[in-house]
Order: C-alpha cells, then sequence, then structure tokens
C-alpha cells in the first residue's frame, strides 16, 4: 500500500519549479503557443508517483492552462476533432534534464526514461513548447540558485 506524498515532498521537486516559470512564459506571449492539444504530465521520483502537471493549449480559442489541477477539456465543436490528449511520464530529475535540453525526446523514449500514451504527434512538440517557453534559461537559471543555495550550506558547515 502506497502513501500519497506529502506537500513538503512534492513542492521541493524540480516540476515544482519549473512548471510555474513556463507558465509565467506562456501567459507573458500567448501567441507563440497556437497548439491545439492536453498534456498530462505524470511526474514521479525514484519510480514512485508524485504529482500531475497539466498544459492545455487551445490555439487562439482560449488562454493556455498550466496547472496541478485538471483543467475542463472543452467538448469538440460539430464538424471538429475532439482535442488530442498526450500522458507523459518522466522521473522528476529527468524532467529537468528534458527541459534544459539535456535529454531529447527521442532519447528519452529510446531510453525509458519518457514514457509516452496518447497522441504521440503531439508529443513530440514538447521540446518545442519548452523551447519557445525558455525552458532551457528556466533551468539552468534553477540550477544555479539549487548550486548556490547548496554552496551556503556547506559555508555554514
Amino acid at each position: 500500500m502506497s502513501s500519497k506524498p506529502s506537500e513538503k515532498a512534492i513542492a521541493r521537486l524540480n516540476a515544482s519549479t519549473l512548471f510555474p516559470e513556463i507558465k509565467k512564459e506562456i501567459e507573458k506571449n500567448p501567441s507563440m503557443f497556437a497548439i491545439y492539444g492536453f498534456y498530462i504530465f505524470n511526474i514521479t521520483k525514484k519510480g514512485a508517483p508524485m504529482t500531475e502537471w497539466h498544459l492545455l493549449f487551445q490555439g487562439f480559442d482560449a488562454p493556455a492552462v498550466v496547472s496541478q489541477t485538471r483543467p475542463e477539456i472543452p467538448k469538440a465543436k460539430r464538424d471538429q476533432q475532439p482535442i488530442p490528449v498526450a500522458i507523459i511520464q518522466i522521473e522528476d530529475s529527468d524532467l529537468l534534464n528534458f527541459m534544459s535540453g539535456g535529454l531529447t525526446g527521442p532519447r528519452g523514449i529510446v531510453s525509458g526514461k519518457i514514457k509516452i500514451a496518447g497522441a504521440i504527434e503531439l508529443a513530440e512538440q514538447l521540446e518545442q513548447i519548452f523551447k519557445k517557453a525558455k525552458g532551457q534559461d528556466k533551468t539552468l537559471a534553477f540550477l544555479d540558485q539549487k548550486r548556490q543555495k547548496a554552496e551556503k550550506a556547506r559555508a555554514r558547515l
């Protein structure tokens, strides 16, 4: 029987810092993200489920949603395809590597570090989304901040 991770454990995840930063970039430049699709990220740590993040893109019809709460998916209108859904399972540490560009989608899939279900063609657009949202810059800044905290902690010892 597995227990639900604590709020503190979830807050310490890389995903809990990186997705809000991606959200800020998407809100600043919504026209850059004229995608139509729904991503569900299942974030794990050492194989154990930790949290979910959701990215809902509705083209120019509505603003993008980046949230830990599953958003309402709009119903397909007459003569319109339902919104494609891609489910991505990834370790928190691999997410950091993926967003920074150190782990490509194809390499992550082949190595088993990234598991995808649903709309594969939608999942293939993730690297572009993270690039447009300055994922690499945000991730590198995050890593630098972590390094500085670790150095300060060592200096206190």
